[in-house]
Formats: C-alpha cells, structure tokens, sequence
C-alpha cells in the first residue's frame, strides 16, 4: 500500500502525538525525506522516539525504512502530476491553446486568491522602502530576478545574491525601513527561510510569496501572497506555479509605479538615455 495512504487510513487509530506525526508527512512529504529526524521532531512539536514508534505502528524499523516506500511514492506522484500536465494539452494540434487555458485559470486563481487590497498593501511597502531585500533560488529565482529588473527600472535600491551564503549575510543590513521579499514555492527552502528570517528579526517586514498552504515561510512573514496548490511540493520541473509568481510580480510593479507616479513617457526616455552608447563608441 502506498505509505502516505496508510498513514491517512491508520490516523483515526493514532494518539494525538502521532496525529500530529503524521499530519506533517502528509502535509510535508519532501520536507520528511530530507530533514533529520530531530530536526522533524522540533519542526512537529515532538520526540525523535516518538516518530521512530510512528514507524514501527505502520511496520517499518525506522524513518530510514519508512523513507524508502515513502521516496518511491513521491516520485510516482511527482511522475503522475507530470503526466496529469501533458495530459491538459490533449491532442499535439491542441497544446497550445489547450495550455494557455490552464495558465489562464491558475493567473486568475493567483488573483482570488489574494485581492487588490492585499497587494496594494505590498506594493506600497515597495514603493516606500529604501531598500528591498530579495531571497530565492532555483525556479524562484526567474521571479526574483523579474521583480527585481522592474524595480530597478523604477530606480528602486536593491539587495540580491544567487550565492545564497553572500545574500542571508547582506541579510544583516536590513532595517524596519526596508523590505524583504521571499519566493519560495514550497515555503520549506532552508536558504530562502534563513535569509528572510535574518532580515526579520531586524525589524525588516517580511513578505513571502508562496504556495497556499502552511510553511515555516509562511509563519514567520508579516504578509504572504500565495500561489494556488497547482503542483506538489516535490515535482518533476516547475509549470504552472511560474505562472503564479509572475502575475504577482507583474501586478506588483504596475501598483509600485502607480503608487510613485511614474511618468511612463518620463520613465522610458530615461530608460533610452541610459542604455545608449557614449559618443567615443
């Protein structure tokens, strides 16, 4: 049986301290693959022997063992989810279309699910902080590096390393008077949630972008835009969530603008000044 089926069918059999076990692996299967198992038991609220007798309740001799049967599970699903996504073009002649739909859904879900108002609360953070601090890496990173050139263009001061060492420690520097913005789909990215809570614990507001859902991203920011749920959390390659991030992004950058007033006529003849070449060329 697949593991994390089990565990859903056993839970009504559980103690409490094993209800709340096993609602993390559930709701956090990579974070379960990949934690140590006391780094999982402060992350719960609980003992590294009570989730070793978690283990052996639904057979197995430990977490390393559990983690096998439960590695293979995710990466059938992760496979599946993959399939699902091809699945959504149907016919080669229909992949287009078939595909621009389903961004359309997810870009419009992004929207329900935050409001204006949220967002107007964000950019107007933007549009006045002195500084605006970035963190996220891997497929976060193409959100990072799209707001951050819109802000720059906006002449918007900004903080951003793909070197994630270099980036939690430029971290230090922020103040109540800045802004830190953390993309992480998964709201588990030990390097996004470090950098983001270093700059937190400044006294910088904190804003995550993320999946819908609980994370540590999610509990430690004073404002969170979410992305709907539209792929798991361990996955084959990004799809749709890149989708998600970049409506928020765009809607971002048109608020932060309106927000400052920007002369668009203004914006772009500056734009063109910079770019040209000096005259010794």
């Amino acid at each position: 049986m697949d593991c994390l089926e089990a565990i859903k069918n056993n839970m009504p059999t559980y103690s409490r301290s094993h209800r709340a076990i096993a609602q993390y692996i559930l709701d956090n299967p990579g974070r379960a693959l990949s934690l140590s198992i006391h780094d999982m038991a402060s992350e719960i609220g609980t003992s590294a022997s009570s989730i070793t007798r978690f283990c052996r309740k639904l057979g197995y001799d430990s977490l390393r063992d559990m983690r096998v049967t439960l590695a293979s599970n995710s990466d059938n699903r992760a496979a599946a989810d993959f399939r699902e996504a091809l699945s959504i073009a149907g016919s080669p002649e229909r992949i287009a279309s078939d595909y621009l739909k389903h961004i359309t859904d997810v870009c419009q879900d992004t929207l329900n699910l935050n409001g204006i108002d949220l967002l107007k609360q964000v950019a107007s953070l933007i549009a006045h902080a002195e500084t605006t601090y970035f963190f996220g890496y891997g497929a976060s990173a193409l959100a990072v590096d799209n707001l951050l050139g819109k802000l720059v263009k906006l002449k918007k001061r900004c903080v951003y390393s793909s070197d994630s060492d270099l980036n939690m420690q430029m971290a230090d520097s922020a103040t109540s008077n800045d802004v830190a913005i953390a993309f992480s789909y998964s709201g588990y990215s030990r390097d996004v949630v470090t950098g983001a809570r270093n700059a937190r614990d400044n006294g910088c507001p904190l804003v995550a972008v993320t999946h819908q859902g609980e994370s540590p991203l999610h509990e430690l920011a004073d404002y969170t835009l979410f992305c709907p749920a539209v792929e798991q959390l361990t996955r084959v390659t990004t799809l749709f969530s890149n989708y998600s991030q970049a409506i928020i992004v765009d809607i971002l950058f048109l608020l932060v603008a309106r927000e400052l007033d920007i002369d668009p006529d203004e914006l772009l003849h500056e734009y063109r000044s910079i770019m040209q070449l000096p005259e010794t060329f």
